[in-house]
C-alpha cells in the first residue's frame, strides 16, 4: 500500500492544480458518474465526530472505489489541524494496489479551492474586497485561493477569539502583503465586502440579511453538519442559491432546511449544482442576481479526484 503525506500533497496540489480538479470533480457529479452516500456521522460525548465518506467514480481518469474518514475536532487542544484522517483508494495500479492519502491537507486544499471555483463563476471579474469570517485553516486557505481567481487588494477579519483574528491578520500581512482591518462584528466584517466567506464552527447564526451589502458573493462553508449554524435563514432568501450538490446539501445544512421550513424559500428551490454552471450549453436563470451563495458541505468525490491525482503524480516521478 502507498502511504502518501501531507508533505506531497502540498508539494503536487498547487492552486491552478487545484481549480482543475475541482472543475473535474463537479462536473463528474452533475453528469452522474459519481456514486456515493451521504457523509455518516458519530459524535462522541466530548464533542468531536467522525466522519465517513465513500464514493465510486464510474467513468474516466479518476475512476475507482475510494472512502474518506476522518476525525473532526474543533477545540484543537493537542492536533495540528481540526481534520485528521485519510483517503483509502482501491485499484491505482492494475495489479489492485491500494493507496492512503492524508486527509486533513487534502480537505483543506480541496475545500477552499471548491470556494475559490464558485468565486470565480459567480463573482464580480473586477472583485477585490474579501471578507473573511473565521481564522483557522481553513482561513488561510480560502485567502490564498481567493486570490488565485480575484484580484484581492484587502482583507477584512472577524474571529470569534480576538487573539485568532490577530493571529490571522498578521499572517495576511506577513504572507499575503495586503491591508487587513479586523472587524469587531460579523455585519462590520462584510460590510461593502464583495466576496464573503464564512468559516467557522458556530452553532447559531451570526449573519444576518441585514448586514449583507447590496451586491456580493457568499461562500458559506463552516456550517457542514447539522446542528452546525452560520447564516440566518432570512440571508437564503435574498440570494441565488448554489450548491455542491443539491442531496449532500439538503441533508446537512441546517440554515438551508430552517429556510426552507419557515417559508422563505419557494418550493421549488433547491439551488444550482456549481457542476451544472461548468456545462457548455447551461443557461444560469440567475446570471444577473446581485447576490450569489455558494453552499458547500464537501462531497466524497472531491477528496477521490484530488487523492487519485496526485496518486498520479507519484507514479510518474
Amino acid at each position: 500500500m502507498q502511504i502518501i503525506g501531507r508533505e506531497v500533497v502540498e508539494k503536487v496540489l498547487s492552486a491552478a492544480t487545484c481549480l482543475q480538479l475541482s472543475r473535474d470533480a463537479f462536473t463528474l457529479v452533475s453528469q452522474g458518474k459519481v456514486r456515493q452516500t451521504l457523509r455518516s456521522v458519530i459524535a462522541s460525548e466530548q464533542g468531536s465526530l467522525m466522519g465517513t465518506m465513500p464514493a465510486c467514480i464510474t467513468d474516466g481518469p479518476y475512476a475507482g472505489f475510494g472512502l474518506k474518514t476522518v476525525k473532526v475536532d474543533f477545540s484543537q487542544q493537542v492536533q495540528r489541524t481540526s481534520h485528521e484522517g485519510g483517503i483509502l483508494l482501491y485499484d491505482v495500479t492494475p495489479q489492485g494496489d491500494m493507496a492512503f492519502v492524508d486527509a486533513a491537507s487534502v480537505t483543506e486544499l480541496r475545500t477552499a479551492a471548491a470556494s475559490a471555483l464558485a468565486t470565480d463563476l459567480l463573482a464580480p471579474a473586477n472583485a477585490s474586497h474579501l471578507a473573511i469570517l473565521g481564522t483557522g485553516v481553513q482561513a488561510r486557505k480560502h485567502a490564498l485561493l481567493m486570490m488565485a481567481v480575484r484580484p484581492v487588494r484587502h482583507i477584512t477579519v472577524w474571529g470569534r477569539s480576538e487573539a485568532g483574528a490577530s493571529a490571522f491578520a498578521a499572517w495576511c500581512r506577513e504572507q499575503l502583503r495586503l491591508p487587513v482591518i479586523i472587524a469587531p462584528t460579523p455585519a462590520a466584517a462584510v460590510q461593502d465586502a464583495e466576496i464573503i466567506c464564512t468559516l467557522t464552527s458556530a452553532k447559531e447564526p451570526f449573519l444576518h440579511c441585514r448586514d449583507l451589502p447590496a451586491r456580493c458573493h457568499i461562500n458559506a462553508v463552516g456550517a457542514s453538519a447539522p446542528g452546525f449554524q452560520e447564516m440566518s435563514p432570512d440571508v437564503y432568501a435574498q440570494a441565488a442559491l448554489y450548491v455542491d450538490s443539491r442531496e449532500a446539501v439538503w441533508n446537512a445544512s441546517t440554515c438551508l432546511i430552517k429556510a426552507s421550513e419557515q417559508g422563505l424559500l419557494p418550493q421549488d428551490c433547491r439551488g444550482t449544482e456549481i457542476g451544472e454552471l461548468l456545462a457548455e450549453d447551461y443557461q444560469n436563470p440567475h446570471s444577473a442576481a446581485p447576490r450569489t451563495l455558494f453552499k458547500s458541505v464537501g462531497l466524497a468525490v472531491q477528496d477521490l479526484v484530488f487523492a487519485r491525482a496526485i496518486v498520479a503524480w507519484q507514479a510518474s516521478q
